[in-house]
């Protein structure tokens, strides 16, 4: 997470930041609210230069290079410049380059101007990675997919995986902390320079103008955008891009220039009027809690413990805990065709010597031909090709996971080809983009220990690069409860925590993940911490804690029974178990405490 500057260097960012701006350019903006400041916005920001799409790896000689000489690729560690290759697929990390929609394409209508080429939201990434974001929505993902390349040394900043963020259960792309805020005031900016268009645009998960109107956002994207606007404020690194992409598009990002615009719109300001005098960065630092490690020591049938690092400027904490299912999928094969080389398109068929181009021994096909970035070629004009794993030790319910595209001749012209993907007798058909993407099927009744993918019919090659093979369904999603201010035996959610851990009691057994978030003086969020894991064995035997007469509650008897122990009155038969109320080993005042702790409902037990 960024780091807010010391309060000399900050002063001299925001005066810095406020020369850069040319005087007057939001003077149209000020004195208004709500939708008529956002209008405003869009009034000052849509007309500017429209700039093609080759133009990009020209641009972002100005606007992306690092001080190091090379971009700052906001998905990946990969160093990459202008003389790096730009490649349409990719089957690893550091392999090449793409310009990446990071406000996808396909959510406004595909190549249509002027968002197609729009400089604010396209960015230089990781083309491997980029293919895997796809067009998924930016979201939480706790326990997503990171890729790494360890033969380059490079890895994926970000990961992929199904949403843990309440209102969402899709896939989801989770940028790098450092950069979550930099890609919320990104569609910040989209949704109010194209504020009049919006409505007409296809959509996706991350928008809901239907529902929501001039707010653009659905209901848990917009309060997870806030969240990272809020927790991670406007660094150098986006003021210099704001400058370098206002000299060559000629518009600016307002919520760059002015973060607090945001809060005006969607936020804690919305009724209020502009001034266009807050300061547009924070006052203070704003650090994110760590979650640490479960202590074994705190851990009961039913509860444990949660601790977390303490930060500055906090008035509580927030702390979310739920059960999760634990998934029987289990990853069989993975295969990258990292020994597939090969420049000419299809030049040499290898049905018969697979083994000798694949990570996993006994691989097998008809017509299959080497292809350009490690990837394999499969049929012809004429011949039906298909091709098929190594044996496997497969269940009954499988994932595969492939990344595969279209066949396209050197005219341009393609197959539009589908794939079969099938185990036996049960199989299901995937239509091929004309770019490489990942597709996964779930295959339900295998009685095989093979998966084959084979065209459809003649005139319908198609060319793929990698093949992940599980036991299980890899889309099964757990269940997610809504983050309220209640529980029972499988989740919970507690506000107002002072102190920097907490006692959670009466769960039942399972896996349980948890986190954490810090409340600001100022009445904003941080995001949610690291995720961290606890198993509960939820057995009947655990004592009641608190309950020291033995009567089979927790009560204020509890309390006077507890002062006459430690008085020296009443011992006999005494449980110095259920007395222990802390925890700690041993029975003294501090277990009084916490026993009129427990009986208050205060944080801490």
């Amino acid at each position: 997470m960024k780091k807010i500057f010391t309060p000399l260097f900050g002063l001299l960012v925001v005066i810095s930041t406020w020369a850069d701006i040319p005087h007057g350019y939001y003077t149209n903006a000020i004195g208004k609210h709500d939708e008529g400041l956002m209008t405003a916005l869009e009034g000052i920001i849509y007309t500017h230069t429209l700039l093609s799409y080759d133009y990009m790896w020209k641009a972002y000689d100005f606007t992306d290079l690092g001080s190091d000489g090379y971009y700052i690729d906001m998905y990946s560690t990969c160093k990459y410049n202008s003389s790096s290759p730009h490649v349409g697929g990719a089957s690893y990390v550091g392999q090449g380059i793409n310009r990446e929609h990071s406000f996808p394409k396909s959510w406004f209508g595909g190549e249509v101007d002027p968002m197609f080429t729009d400089l604010t939201m396209l960015i230089p990434t990781d083309a491997f990675v980029n293919q895997r974001r796809s067009n998924n929505p930016y979201g939480v993902c706790a326990g997503g997919i990171t890729y790494t390349n360890d033969d380059l040394g490079v890895t994926m900043l970000g990961k992929l995986g199904t949403s843990t963020y309440n209102g969402y259960t899709e896939t989801v792309f989770e940028p790098d902390d450092e950069y979550k805020g930099d890609f919320a005031r990104i569609y910040f900016y989209m949704v109010t320079c194209y504020k009049s268009v919006v409505g007409t645009w296809p959509g996706c998960g991350q928008l809901d103008y239907a529902s929501n109107g001039y707010k653009a956002f659905s209901d848990w994207s917009l309060r997870l955008l806030m969240e990272w606007h809020r927790a991670d404020p406007v660094s150098q690194k986006e003021i210099s891009r704001n400058e370098a992409v206002y000299d060559k598009q000629g518009n600016r990002n307002p919520f760059i220039d002015h973060p607090e615009l945001a809060e005006y719109i969607w936020g804690t300001k919305q009724n209020s009027d502009w001034t266009g005098e807050d300061e547009p960065v924070d006052p203070f630092d704003k650090e994110v809690p760590v979650m640490q490690p479960v202590d074994t020591t705190a851990i009961a049938a039913t509860a444990f413990r949660a601790d977390w690092t303490a930060v500055e400027n906090v008035s509580s904490y927030t702390l979310k805990v739920n059960r999760v299912e634990q998934s029987d999928v289990t990853l069989m094969m993975s295969e990258s065709f990292e020994n597939v080389i090969s420049d000419v398109d299809g030049n040499k068929d290898i049905a018969s010597m697979l083994d000798s181009y694949t990570d996993n021994p006994g691989w097998t096909g008809y017509k299959v031909y080497l292809a350009a970035n490690n990837g394999l070629k499969v049929g012809t004009s004429t011949a039906v090709g298909y091709l098929t794993t190594p044996t496997l030790d497969l269940g009954e319910t499988v994932t595969i996971v492939f990344n595969a595209k279209n066949w396209i001749n050197s005219n341009g012209v393609g197959d539009g080809s589908s794939v079969i993907v099938s185990c036996g007798d049960v199989s299901k058909t995937v239509t091929l983009s004309d770019t490489p993407n990942d597709y996964t099927v779930v295959l339900n009744g295998c009685t095989e220990s093979n998966i084959k993918f084979s065209m459809t019919a003649v005139k319908k090659r198609f060319y793929i690069y990698n093949v992940d093979v599980y036991n299980g369904d890899l889309t099964a999603k757990a269940p997610r409860r809504a983050i309220v201010e209640e529980g029972d035996s499988t989740w919970r959610s507690v506000s107002g925590i002072t102190d920097s851990c907490y006692t959670v009691q009466a769960l039942a057994g399972g896996l349980y993940e948890y986190m954490v978030k810090a409340i600001y003086t100022d009445g904003t969020e941080s995001v949610w911490s690291n995720i961290e894991h606890v198993t509960l064995t939820g057995s009947g035997d655990e004592p009641l804690y608190g309950d020291v007469n033995g009567d089979g509650e927790v009560s204020i008897a509890d309390v006077s029974a507890l002062i006459d122990y430690l008085l020296g009155l009443h011992a006999e038969d005494f449980d110095q178990e259920t007395a222990d109320v802390n925890r700690d080993g041993e029975v003294t005042i501090a277990d009084v405490s916490a026993l009129i702790d427990l009986l208050l409902g205060l944080p801490g037990m």
